[in-house]
């Protein structure tokens, strides 16, 4: 029997996933429980393999074409970006539990850009610890395409230090605490962006978590499951049970 195919980027991390977006379309497969296999490319890759399947660029700018991509033989169907992956899996498989529940897709769609709006700070931090994880044959790629975010700084640079390392990471922290914040409208107790419930809104956040965990070092990644009562701790706990790689 055919499976569905997760294409993910390389890395010398055990078990090679460390990508965010990535991992919220891992998420989305194990918390459906959908039989997939992965395969590893490298950055040089993508945009080849994207173009001979078929898969729609995800940007209007470079790169065009991003990870995640799924390959779907059992109807023929490839899918780019994440939250179109989970809207896929929610349509064509409807017994597996929904991520994005009947009505709420324009809500996930605004989410999930005011939940991108609050990286820049952990962006700082994350995107220069991923480059030293990366096979050399993505280094250079990956070094080039980000310095550009940063306005041609070197990634080394990027890192805050000192005081600005003071004032960046609590914005980080205030980040997350706006999150929180959302989540607490549904009641000082909920778990979820749904009460009890898991839906894609939390395989976001999730998705970058995990990133932190696999790239920001002991100390920070320690420091960012103290805060907002454990809620991140939490999640991530949560979450390990869909964090198989297969």
């Amino acid at each position: 029997m055919s499976i569905i195919t997760l294409y993910d980027i390389a890395s010398t991390h055990p078990g090679q996933a460390w990508s965010p977006s990535t991992a919220k379309a891992r998420y989305a497969l194990n918390f459906k429980g959908i039989a997939h296999k992965t395969v590893f490319l490298e950055y040089s890759e993508i945009e080849p393999l994207c173009k001979k399947l078929g898969a729609k660029p995800t940007s209007q700018t470079s790169p065009q074409y991003t990870f995640p991509v799924i390959y779907d033989p059992a109807t023929g169907t490839v899918v780019s970006d994440s939250i179109e992956i989970a809207r896929y899996l929610d349509a064509t498989y409807p017994n597996t539990p929904r991520l994005i529940p009947e009505g709420t897709a324009a809500l996930h769609y605004a989410f999930t850009a005011a939940f991108e709006a609050t990286l820049p700070p952990f962006v700082h931090y994350a995107l220069p610890a991923s480059l030293p994880f990366l096979n050399p044959a993505s280094q250079d790629y990956f070094r080039q395409t980000r310095e550009e975010l940063f306005g041609g700084r070197r990634l080394e640079d990027v890192t805050p230090t000192g005081n600005e390392h003071t004032v960046m990471w609590k914005k980080v922290e205030d980040a997350f605490g706006q999150v929180d914040g959302w989540i607490r409208k549904n009641g000082a107790e909920s778990k979820y962006f749904m009460g009890d419930t898991i839906c894609y809104a939390d395989v976001t956040v999730a998705g970058f978590l995990r990133w932190g965990r696999k790239v920001l070092g002991k100390d920070r990644w320690e420091d960012i499951m103290t805060w907002h009562e454990g809620r991140w701790a939490n999640l991530t706990k949560e979450m390990e049970k869909y964090d198989v790689i297969f």
